[in-house]
């Protein structure tokens, strides 16, 4: 009995432990379960708007990184928390039961640091995402 127990135990670890993605040391403030790319840095003041319908979150990030490497990061990382890469317009759309995620990168000129966008949208179970 112990033995199942520990074993059991030791594969409940083993999952939480690679479901964490690989290069993330930290997640959003404002969007608890998405990872903050390495070399970003969240800005303070999202926006949330809630409602009876659902919730939008928008925070952004800026830093010193290439958008190629956001988006790999991205695209590597979420999979791993249960989101599915969907087709979004000039954004990384994602989506996960009655959420969705866009992430927009913006190249500033002159060596200035990349701003990424992330909006979160979330239905009520009640409500679904248009198809």
């Amino acid at each position: 009995m112990f033995r199942h127990l520990a074993g059991s135990v030791a594969v409940a670890v083993a999952a939480v432990v690679c479901v964490a993605p690989a290069f993330a040391t930290e997640f959003l403030t404002a969007i608890e379960d998405v990872p903050l790319a390495g070399g970003l840095t969240e800005e303070a003041e999202p926006l949330v708007f809630e409602s009876d319908q659902g919730r939008v979150v928008r925070t952004s990030a800026q830093g010193q990184v290439r958008t190629d490497e956001v988006a790999d990061f991205y695209i590597a990382s979420l999979p791993q928390l249960g989101w599915k890469q969907v087709a979004g317009e000039g954004a990384l759309s994602f989506e996960r039961e009655n959420e969705r995620l866009h992430i927009t990168m913006r190249e500033a000129a002159d060596a200035a640091p990349v701003t990424v966008s992330f909006e979160l949208i979330v239905k009520l179970a009640s409500t679904r995402l248009p198809e």
